[in-house]
């Protein structure tokens, strides 16, 4: 039985709903959007063993022991490979570490400049030299502050790991040195402890290796990704641009290839597909696929010229589909397997690739195609009068 072809329908515009739709309702869940390790921060906990426990029990069993979410455990012949996500504790005092460490450099400026700015005032009184102490004072009671208010606050969030400590508001080097030496040894207490609880899960007669990843790493590399996505973007649209020299069927495009990824991006904080680097590289392969898609299915409609634009966007349906409902079951199948088996990377790849498939078949096939059609009946309206 032929399928009746949708495009010669008079409610085009139902159908661009439906896309628009998605995407709405994709942006509504996306704070719910975790990071995985490889950009929130954690560490990497590599352990010899040959225990018979499956992944999927001792990723169990480590998130009731740390209280970390979703631990990620790839086992190997003789080795156990454990990734948990930054302790909040150790991550915020890093952050005024971080803090402690710039107001620091800056007193060390001021200070500077007010040992210059006194030795002018030694050897002659003039204003510009008053002027250059008193904003060197100012300055370093302002950052001498800010080191107080940082350090304090490191030392509140370590306070569960190391005894509190007092220290002299007024001098700077001591300071400095119980900031860094406070979190060296909070950290060290809690590697300690993660090693101690996954040897009790994960039996083993050597040291287990421990690599700390820090939370701002994370965030540079994810900063660097959204700026080669937003290039990318940039680049993709000049391209098509030069394609179609027309505004509309070149921004239509662009929404194609936006709509897939916010879609994939919905899905994943609604079904717990975490963000990282694995799930970027399904965001830019999905991303590569829709453009594909929508390039072609424009090209179709608008520069050939056999049968009617509704026959020919119908007939790259039917071709569309047909591949991308093959990709949607390769994906499945990845998808079922990397979770029973619990694959992490494969898990995340094909999670935003099957997703952003199943959500590229509505914004192609009834967005765009239908946005195009839309706007050649209306150049052919225009023509004709």
């Amino acid at each position: 039985m032929a399928l009746p072809n949708i495009y010669k329908s008079k409610n085009l515009k139902f159908f661009v709903a439906i896309p628009f739709a998605l995407l709405v309702i994709s942006v509504l869940l996306s704070p719910r959007l975790v990071l995985d390790s490889s950009l929130a921060g954690g560490a990497i906990i590599t352990i010899a063993s040959n225990t018979t426990l499956s992944s999927q029990q001792i990723a169990s069993e480590v998130s009731s022991a740390l209280h970390v979410p979703s631990p990620s455990v790839i086992k190997s012949p003789g080795t156990v490979t454990i990734t948990i996500s930054a302790n909040s504790s150790i991550s915020n005092a890093y952050d005024d570490l971080i803090a402690f460490s710039d107001n620091q450099s800056l007193y060390g400026t001021y200070y500077a400049n007010y040992t210059a700015a006194s030795i002018a005032l030694k050897n002659s009184t003039n204003a510009t030299a008053s002027a250059s102490l008193a904003r060197a004072q100012a300055g370093m009671s302002g950052t001498l502050a800010n080191m107080d208010a940082s350090l304090s606050n490191e030392l509140s969030s370590l306070k569960s790991f190391i005894p509190s400590q007092a220290y002299n508001r007024s001098n700077p080097t001591e300071m400095g040195i119980i900031a860094q030496n406070s979190y060296t040894n909070a950290s060290l207490v809690y590697q300690q402890g993660v090693i101690s609880k996954l040897n009790a899960i994960v039996p083993s007669s050597t040291q287990p290796s421990y690599e700390p990843t820090a939370p701002q790493e994370g965030k540079a590399f994810l900063s660097s990704l959204e700026q080669i996505i937003l290039v990318a973007f940039v680049l993709v649209s000049i391209v098509v641009f030069i394609i179609f020299r027309s505004i509309v069927p070149s921004l239509t495009v662009i929404f194609g290839a936006a709509n897939d990824i916010i879609i994939a991006i919905g899905a994943m904080a609604l079904f717990g597909i975490p963000l990282g680097i694995a799930s970027i590289g399904g965001l830019l392969m999905l991303m590569g696929y829709a453009i594909d898609t929508d390039v072609l299915t424009s090209i179709r409609i608008l520069k050939r010229h056999e049968g009617t634009p509704e026959d020919r966007a119908f007939s790259s349906m039917k071709t569309g589909m047909t591949m991308t409902g093959a990709a949607i079951a390769s994906f499945a199948v990845l998808f079922v397997v990397s979770f029973i088996a619990y694959i992490p990377t494969y898990y995340e790849i094909s999670g935003v690739v099957l997703f952003g498939l199943i959500g590229d078949l509505a914004t192609t096939w009834l967005g765009n195609a239908s946005l195009i059609l839309m706007y050649v009946k209306r150049k052919e309206k225009v023509g004709s009068k």
